[in-house]
């Protein structure tokens, strides 16, 4: 919402725009839940967690990252959709989120080289840099992808989308923040690559602009997408605010339906408060001057 104030406007006040259309202002970013079943599927906890949510009175509802890999998890009992799924769990979850006229979307990701070595003894990313800042011993080394491997990705992230939709969820968000496979592509110190994929700051958002394309051709013009983008790493070498907001307007202009912002990585994490100025920290509004200053650029909610 605005921080401008209008004297008209409410937190239950309904918000529409492009594809985006909710029943009030509230907002529940996703948490990961952990509450899988072995097969990866939705157990009925799930259900029932987001039904209450749902009965809580909140608009739109963002799950938990729903891996689009069975192979490569960011933790355990991680939901998988893909064409192994019961989609039917999947049913009974959208069912529960969307009663009391809320509407819930799917966040998609992949972990790339945040996968834990007790789930994953090679897990893959970009370019073969290890993770820092002491969580060597946790994370492997990763393997760095071959070019078919990537468009393979691409193709899993389209076909969760195309389950997403056709199980009930009313949009999906992809998960470009906080260090996982789309944070990496996007980081000039994760992705040290040498072909189309890495280098430049044009290569080097490729994949979240051909994940994007994937997923609305896979779906259609309407249905929402969204994006959880870092504003900045906030490490050395690491993906910038400048860059970020250039990766927003490029977004933007290719269609994307809604941004939410976040910033950090396992390496330093921002997103809970690590290196923000106690004022910030108080507020809890970790990156209001990137928001005032991206809304300056783009018009998507």
């Amino acid at each position: 919402m605005s921080r401008t104030t209008h004297p008209s406007l409410s937190f239950a006040t309904p918000y529409q725009q492009g594809n985006v259309n909710v029943k009030n202002r509230f907002f529940k970013s996703a948490m990961s839940e952990q509450l899988g079943d072995k097969q990866h599927n939705p157990g009925k906890r799930l259900a029932k967690l987001y039904r209450t949510w749902s009965a809580g009175g909140t608009g739109l509802l963002i799950t938990g990252n729903v891996m689009i890999d069975r192979a490569a998890l960011g933790e355990p009992k991680n939901v998988v959709l893909d064409n192994e799924s019961d989609l039917e769990s999947f049913i009974q979850w959208a069912d529960a989120a969307k009663q009391n006229d809320t509407k819930v979307w799917m966040q998609l990701n992949h972990p790339g080289k945040q996968s834990p070595t007790f789930l994953t003894k090679q897990p893959v990313a970009p370019s073969a840099i290890p993770l820092g800042g002491g969580l060597e011993n946790t994370f492997a080394t990763p393997r760095a992808l071959e070019e078919s491997e990537i468009l393979e990705i691409i193709e899993k992230f389209a076909t969760a989308a195309k389950l997403a939709k056709q199980t009930g969820f009313d949009g999906v968000q992809i998960h470009g923040a906080h260090g996982y496979l789309v944070s990496q592509f996007l980081s000039p110190h994760h992705n040290q690559r040498k072909d189309k994929w890495g280098g430049s700051l044009q290569n080097r958002m490729r994949f979240v602009l051909e994940v994007y394309r994937a997923i609305r051709e896979a779906t259609d013009d309407n249905y929402p997408i969204g994006i959880k983008l870092n504003s900045a790493d906030y490490s050395k070498g690491g993906f910038s605010h400048e860059e970020s907001m250039e990766v927003v307007e490029t977004l933007a202009k290719a269609g994307i339906d809604l941004l939410e912002i976040s910033g950090g990585t396992y390496e330093s994490p921002s997103m809970v408060g690590h290196n923000i100025k106690e004022s910030t920290r108080r507020r809890e509004a970790y990156f209001i001057e990137y928001a005032d200053k991206i809304r300056e650029r783009v018009s998507i909610p």
